[in-house]
């Protein structure tokens, strides 16, 4: 078996080191942006592992590059690992028009003869289900999260949609969680945020638990209105951080503390995700 390696994906690829031949993709952009793969050797089984993030859309072309290029090599076995999977967040059709992005990334996977695709902390567990052609496994870091929040009293999501997140890390850490939903002042229209449920805050040490920090709005919001209701300690644990902008100021400038996997490269990426990725894989074998 190969396990095949580009866009910035070494690290984790090392973390597959015993299961299968580590072989680098070949990657070149010409001049007028076009991309290019090559890939040295490939036997009847492999896995290939790629960031898709940053760069997303050369990222992906890439992909589907090394992908036709496996499929004219005659491999039998195509496992991809995309540790953050971009366009997931496109899940459903918002307006009439609009392309499900997420199903639109898996059908063509699954036209590329991919048979498997291991990525971590989907946006919505759900598009798995879109193309049952394609085996999908979604892996969340729950426990790696959980032992470096120890003594934290709460666990509180920003949103419904984050809820089966803080459930997960709360479970294990054996406290209570909740998630914040928007209240809206009628006259003044100004938006508060407020636990779902009656989960006294005041004095607790909270920690903030998502799947993505990209301009960070939604998570200083958040961290605001846990510290409003008497928090004394902020912590946040997020699976894909992208840090736009000015996010890493307007997070510092609240939360104590950040921790992030290593599915996009930054500072605070604490939690590696190339052995989850790996156990993942040897239940597909």
């Amino acid at each position: 078996m190969h396990i095949l390696t580009f866009q910035n994906a070494l690290d984790i690829a090392e973390h597959f080191e015993g299961l299968g031949k580590v072989v680098q993709v070949d990657e070149r952009t010409f001049p007028d942006g076009e991309v290019l793969v090559r890939v040295p050797e490939a036997g009847p089984v492999v896995v290939l592992i790629a960031r898709l993030y940053p760069g997303v859309n050369d990222s992906v072309f890439k992909l589907f590059l090394a992908l036709d290029a496996l499929n004219d090599m005659g491999v039998g076995r195509i496992v991809v690992v995309a540790p953050y999977l971009p366009y997931a967040r496109q899940d459903r059709r918002f307006r009439p028009g609009e392309p499900i992005s997420a199903k639109a990334l898996l059908k063509t996977l699954a036209n590329l003869s991919v048979g498997a695709l291991v990525a971590v902390d989907l946006h919505k567990p759900y598009i798995a289900d879109y193309v049952p052609r394609v085996a999908v496994r979604n892996v969340y870091p729950a426990e790696e999260f959980a032992e470096r929040l120890k003594g934290i009293d709460a666990v509180v999501s920003p949103d419904f949609g984050s809820l089966h997140r803080a459930e997960a890390v709360a479970r294990i850490l054996g406290v209570p969680y909740t998630y914040f939903e928007k209240y809206r002042d009628r006259e003044t229209g100004a938006i508060t945020l407020m636990p779902r449920r009656d989960l006294e805050l005041r004095g607790a040490r909270v920690a903030i638990v998502d799947d993505i920090l990209s301009t960070g709005g939604t998570l200083v919001d958040a961290c605001k209105a846990a510290r409003t209701l008497g928090a004394s300690e902020v912590y946040a644990a997020v699976t894909h951080c992208q840090l736009l902008k000015d996010a890493r100021e307007k997070v510092k400038s609240c939360v104590d503390r950040l921790v992030c996997t290593d599915t996009i490269l930054n500072e605070f990426a604490e939690v590696k995700v190339g052995p989850l990725l790996r156990r993942e894989v040897e239940k597909l074998l």
